[in-house]
């Protein structure tokens, strides 16, 4: 009986421990900031797939991993395999598409993942050779997002002593929002009179290329906001970036009605597509 006992008081601790554990992790998923610092989606292969060695004449697959590990939904993806030599390599269907793959967050702290497998087969090595090997790429596009939020200091009274209210930051810097596309830089420019100038800079701070930036809401204490991309010649609220240039230069203005310090909240969205892709090898061998 004794025994019986000190066996379910065991079990009871046991089964609190688990639960403490769980509501700890639960919590700090909550609690953290999955919008900071720049993450993208992660492109791999499934062990084996493809695998070390082809054989000639025989079937395979190459199944790709897609792990999203940035704060915003990934969407309307293609998943391209190039570079492969048909002479040696055929692919049944060298692309293929995926509609979402979410984003990491507190409901999904580890982000989506998604695979795609691609059935492939080998052909026949030249008479003499003993093997070949033929580096291919898989390139993955899509859609995605990024919100900028801070809080900034508004002191239209720059040169009021009585004013013992915020100070205006002239210059700050950002280490990402949980995106490839990041602001990285935000200089604030206060004019006597009742306006601010804001001056941001973006930038693509991944692994891939982005090509087209749209701007969309851009609120400073909650009301619209002017802003614009620089160099732009028409519409001002997108850009094309460039290969060589992964970067852009914006400027908001506003005219305030409140001639206080006060602090607010600056909160800015962006959509953007994205190109990102990784090294692979088949090995083929007699």
């Amino acid at each position: 009986m004794k025994k019986t006992l000190l066996i379910g008081i065991a079990l009871a601790f046991w089964f609190i421990f688990i639960l403490g554990c769980g509501s700890n992790a639960g919590d700090k998923a909550l609690t953290y900031n999955f919008k900071q610092g720049v993450s993208e989606i992660v492109v791999d292969f499934l062990d084996n797939a493809p695998p070390e060695r082809v054989y000639p004449t025989t079937s395979f697959k190459i199944i790709v991993k897609l792990d999203n590990q940035a704060a915003y939904d990934a969407t309307a993806g293609t998943v391209h395999i190039v570079g492969l030599d048909e002479h040696f390599f055929r692919l049944d269907q060298p692309e293929q598409f995926f509609d979402v793959i979410e984003g990491r967050s507190a409901l999904a702290p580890s982000g989506g993942k998604q695979f795609l497998e691609f059935d492939a087969a080998a052909g026949e090595l030249f008479q003499n050779a003993e093997e070949y090997v033929n580096t291919f790429f898989v390139k993955v596009r899509y859609n995605s997002r990024m919100d900028f939020q801070d809080t900034v200091c508004i002191n239209p009274n720059l040169y009021a002593v009585y004013d013992a209210g915020c100070k205006v930051e002239d210059r700050k810097g950002y280490s990402g929002q949980g995106a490839p596309l990041a602001v990285h830089e935000l200089e604030e420019i206060m004019s006597p009179g009742g306006s601010v100038e804001l001056r941001l800079r973006l930038r693509n701070q991944g692994r891939g290329k982005i090509n087209t930036v749209y701007m969309g809401s851009t609120l400073l204490g909650g009301e619209e906001m002017s802003c614009e991309f620089q160099n732009t010649k028409e519409d001002k609220k997108k850009i094309q970036f460039t290969p060589e240039k992964q970067e852009a230069a914006i400027i908001c203005r506003k005219a305030l009605r409140n001639q206080n310090s006060y602090t607010t909240t600056l909160s800015m969205g962006f959509s953007y597509d994205y190109e990102v892709k990784e090294e692979g090898r088949l090995r083929m061998v007699r």
